[in-house]
């Protein structure tokens, strides 16, 4: 077996599409994209994106699930023991190259999964060899393998930050010059499997290499980059982000659960009628999941959150499978799709994409906190049953290490899981997610709270 990365099959226009972009991780192959920017068509516009997706995709002092790293400058220092060891390394790998070998040095940097480092040692050895070839010194092929080896030492460890499992693959933005050193080392970076987006502040291309849009996605704009570009400020971002919840939980905290209950925003809407309620199941999709044959081996339900396709999901459903098959209530015709958007192993979510389909999102909850007791419907596909529609009510919220939870007594079965987990209102509260076979009507879904962190871009 082998991690295939594929570069570049995916068409990114802007930075706004790159932090929606997800991972696009399946079956051991791993879409990346790999984009250059030259100049800009709004220095301010561009500035904001950045602001935006620096929030956005920072890990606010959870674990991170993807890693994003943003930075305007590669370091070129190196450290006298550092280029000792460099230039050893050099020796070991052009040994390596003269004789044929497959790589066996010891790079700076070693990814935790044994396929994961295989696919970087191979891109490694496949992105040194070009280089080699169309260097006509020796001294500049040193120099440029001492620098890759330092450039590894220092920014993989920033990067990718989780790489004990095949689920966790980074994003990274650099605003600044790229030059072909750059430009191979980010090119590594995405054979690796990190989605990169590179802003170069002028209109024109310092990289001396063939084939640049072979390679990479070359977006050409009309002005250079005027502005300042902030510096990213990865804890200050995290204060900030814990500020405004401890605020807003202090602010909750006013409250008890009573007068949560007698609240006047709660009363404020009208309850729908189970009738009405069992109709939102046009937006409760079932899936198939399908292996590399196309055939189903699984089913699960999933909820459509975007007027554009997308399919809220639990990862568990979908883990395993080449490709999916989405049926609609009252369509004949199945939609088939590859596109895993973005997924997150330890919520459980997943996101994925049909193309075609005119069907209204269910809308996510936003209001104040939920209490025990409330009136719940779940709607989802137990045992293949199309659109089952259940209720009952909320009977505690759970924690499971980080993973917060809704306990629920609307009955569910195998096949509910991605189900939608909604309130009187017609409310996404919750992802169907589980069920205690030992006990009755032991039901638990990923909270509201947490599915909207995830879908954060997308709703």
């Amino acid at each position: 077996m082998e991690l295939k990365i594929n570069l570049n099959r995916i068409k990114i226009e802007s930075l706004e599409e790159f932090e929606k972009y997800g991972a696009g991780y399946n079956n051991l192959e791993k879409e990346s994209v790999f984009i250059i920017q030259n100049g800009t068509n709004n220095a301010e516009k561009l500035i904001e994106a950045i602001k935006k997706i620096d929030i956005s995709l920072t890990d606010h002092g959870e674990p991170s699930r993807l890693g994003y790293y943003r930075t305007h400058l590669l370091d070129s220092f190196i450290e006298a023991e550092d280029r000792e060891l460099y230039l050893s390394m050099y020796n070991d790998w052009k040994k390596c190259i003269d004789e044929g070998l497959s790589l066996q040095i010891k790079l700076p940097f070693t990814f935790e999964n044994s396929l994961w480092d295989a696919a970087f040692k191979c891109a490694f050895l496949q992105l040194s060899k070009e280089y080699s070839d169309k260097m006509k010194t020796e001294m500049k092929l040193r120099n440029f393998m001492v620098i890759m080896f330092n450039w590894i030492k220092l920014y993989f460890p920033k990067v990718f930050l989780c790489t004990r499992t095949l689920s966790q693959f980074p994003k990274l933005v650099y605003v600044g010059i790229v030059r072909t050193n750059e430009f191979l080392f980010f090119r590594l970076m995405a054979l690796c499997g990190c989605d990169v987006f590179c802003i170069n502040p002028y209109k024109k291309s310092e990289i001396k290499w063939d084939n640049i849009s072979d390679i990479a996605q070359v977006i050409n704009e009309n002005e250079p980059v005027t502005l300042k570009i902030p510096e990213y400020d990865r804890e200050k971002i995290i204060q900030e982000y814990e500020k405004k919840e401890h605020q807003k939980e202090s602010s909750a905290g006013v409250s008890s659960s009573r007068e949560l209950l007698n609240d006047t925003s709660r009363t404020e809407q009208t309850a729908l009628s189970y009738e009405t309620l069992a109709n939102l199941a046009s937006s409760i999709v079932m899936i198939n999941v399908l292996n590399e044959n196309g055939e189903s081996f699984a089913t699960g339900s999933g909820v459509l959150v975007n007027d554009n396709g997308y399919i809220l999901t639990n990862y568990h459903v979908v883990a395993g499978g080449y490709s999916f098959a989405v049926r609609l209530e009252e369509e004949e015709d199945k939609y088939y799709t590859g596109e895993l958007v973005k997924y997150h192993s330890s919520n459980d979510l997943a996101l994925m994409r049909i193309q075609g389909s005119e069907r209204k999102a269910i809308p996510v909850y936003t209001g104040i906190p939920l209490v025990r007791g409330q009136q719940v419907v779940a709607i989802g596909s137990p045992l293949g049953l199309f659109n089952t529609v259940s209720d009952g009510i909320i009977a505690g919220f759970r924690k499971f290490e980080e993973l917060s939870m809704i306990q629920f007594t609307a009955p569910i079965s195998h096949g509910s899981s991605g189900g939608a987990l909604l309130n009187l209102f017609g409310q996404l509260i919750g992802i169907v997610t589980a069920g205690f076979d030992d006990g009755q009507n032991l039901n638990l879904a990923v909270d509201y709270e947490t599915v909207t962190k995830f879908l954060r871009g997308f709703i």
